[in-house]
């Protein structure tokens, strides 16, 4: 059940507005491995901007014209571009991280990749609007693993470390959890009543892991994966579009049409009044690591900070 805390909270917006005449939205944002740096991808290509300032500090050249999402390596050392041009190719281009060459361009898939994860330092995940998961060694290039299940496209994965699990969903409203190392599809959890946009794996606590999912059905759902239950679900006032956690764990911040951010108790499913964030849809949100504050992206290329509580 839903509860709206409107006095627990304290909330404020640090308006700092990047580029919001007719740019393209952004899609991604990321903070870079140091904390000093935001990177932030569009159409109109990668940028990065200080922090907490957000100026614009330089833009990256990528091969693809559609950018959907970014992932740094483990080690920080290298950045994972998603994109493609629809119904034709997905890409995923490989960055040196911080001059920001181009090391390598993975193609395999037939459609926009939406979804990156790093998996080790070599090992990455590739999700793609073409019903299709793919597993590369960035080290050769090579596909490893072809991961077939979904009956729509893949819009969301996020990974467990013990066990190694791997969790997709997407447009076919359900959430999928695979076995690494064989690629065997081990259960799918279908209770979301639309698309899946966004997963977010919970940093490790006692206890079994836990995932958080966010879906067109303005739900934010919270599940086990590894016995395959959902444990709770809380229903948003909008529809979100990303899901992150804060840095330890206790919330879920959740960006939404509306423009503001939420965040929901996983334990309570109490839901946050919304904080300001940006004017138009929120399609994107990081949560600085080292601090109270996080960075939403969205319409009109605006990019905004905020305090969270």
């Amino acid at each position: 059940m839903l509860k709206l805390v409107s006095s627990v909270f304290v909330l404020m917006t640090i308006s700092v507005a990047v580029d919001c005449g007719a740019a393209p939205p952004i899609t991604s944002v990321v903070f870079a491995p140091d904390g000093s740096s935001v990177v932030a991808c569009s159409q109109a290509g990668v940028t990065v901007y200080g922090w907490p300032d957000l100026k614009p500090l330089t833009t990256i050249q990528t091969s693809s014209p559609n950018l959907h999402e970014l992932a740094f390596a483990p080690g920080g050392d290298r950045l994972a571009v998603a994109g493609g041009t629809p119904a034709e190719d997905g890409t995923v281009e490989i960055l040196s991280w911080p001059d920001g060459k181009s090391l390598r361009v993975l193609n395999g898939h037939f459609d926009s990749v939406m979804a990156v994860d790093w998996l080790d330092e070599t090992t990455l995940v590739s999700a793609s609007l073409d019903h299709q998961i793919l597993l590369w060694d960035t080290s050769t290039g090579e596909k490893s693993v072809t991961l077939k299940g979904h009956s729509r496209g893949v819009w969301a994965i996020g990974h467990l470390h013990d066990p190694r699990l791997l969790v997709s969903a997407g447009g076919d409203q359900s959430l999928r959890v695979w076995e690494i190392e064989t690629g065997t599809l081990i259960r799918s959890m279908a209770i979301h009543l639309q698309p899946v946009g966004s997963v977010a794996v919970r940093p490790p606590r006692e206890g079994l892991p836990m995932i958080a999912s966010a879906s067109d059905d303005q739900t934010v759902r919270f599940w086990q994966p590894t016995i395959g239950r959902m444990v709770r679900f809380a229903r948003l006032p909008s529809q979100p579009r990303q899901i992150r956690w804060v840095r330890d764990g206790s919330r879920i911040a959740a960006c939404c049409n509306d423009g503001r951010v939420y965040l929901v108790n996983p334990e309570t499913v109490e839901v946050s009044d919304g904080i300001p964030a940006i004017e138009g849809r929120a399609y994107t949100i990081a949560v600085d690591p080292s601090g109270g504050n996080a960075v939403v992206g969205g319409s009109d290329g605006a990019l905004q900070r905020i305090a969270l509580p």
